[in-house]
């Protein structure tokens, strides 16, 4: 890519969170994004349902976005939102003019354990389990009131939905979709995530996207855009960044 993408920027979170994930970015970017909710999750809790697919989720979004009316969008997203947006581009790539993936879940089954994926799935509902999980995927203590938040998105998503990530689309594989991919892809990812990890990264994201760029932070765990904002915003928009 020569030059930065036009079009606003649209900021998708990622498993068992909500918009709040991306406050802080939002605190340096004057201009502003769109950040839709995802089913199941957030605002959107009421609207998850057992059995909900990564293309159930970008087919929503995709939705949500035309909706909007101000495409083509320069879309981010975190964590699962990353596999989100990423089957999204591919399928509308019409909607998309560049794709930032935080920490993204890959575009093949994300490897965990069965411990862990048991442990993930019986966190729903639980105040102490999702506090341990939060705790344990961020390389720092996090502010408590982002802490809280993301506690308080866990205990309000649909329990289908968590379910549905857990078992369904955490474990799909799409990279056999991404043949309409058009928009330039940009990976953020930290050298210090415990969860998507930066063996998961080369070998199963950047493996599936040999053309893209992908770029290491560190003193940052899975929540890159609470722990480490200033480098989502480095790589959103430079020229709109407060200095």
């Amino acid at each position: 890519m020569t030059g930065p993408a036009q079009g606003r920027w649209a900021l998708v979170h990622g498993f068992g969170t909500s918009r709040g994930v991306w406050r802080r970015v939002l605190e340096g970017l004057p201009a502003g994004a769109l950040t839709p909710e995802l089913p199941g999750f957030g605002d959107n809790a009421a609207v998850g349902r057992p059995g909900q697919t990564t293309a159930d989720m970008a087919e929503s979004l995709a939705r949500t976005l035309r909706a909007a009316g101000e495409g083509p969008y320069r879309l981010a997203g975190h964590s699962m939102g990353g596999k989100v947006v990423l089957l999204l581009a591919a399928r509308h790539p019409d909607l998309v003019a560049e794709l930032l993936l935080v920490a993204p879940s890959p575009p093949s089954p994300e490897p965990m354990s069965d411990e862990d994926r048991a442990g993930l799935r019986a966190a729903h509902g639980d105040r102490a389990a999702l506090e341990e999980q939060y705790r344990t995927i961020a390389y720092s203590p996090l502010l408590p009131e982002d802490f809280e938040a993301l506690v308080r998105d866990g205990l309000r998503a649909d329990a289908g939905a968590w379910a549905a990530w857990t078992d369904v689309g955490s474990l799909e594989d799409v990279r056999g979709d991404l043949g309409g991919l058009r928009a330039p892809v940009t990976v953020l990812y930290s050298e210090d995530d415990t969860s998507i990890t930066p063996d998961t990264i080369r070998g199963q994201v950047l493996g599936a996207l040999p053309q893209a760029r992908a770029v290491a932070t560190r003193g940052s765990g899975h929540f890159i855009p609470l722990e480490r904002p200033q480098d989502v915003l480095a790589l959103l928009a430079p020229q709109e960044v407060q200095s």
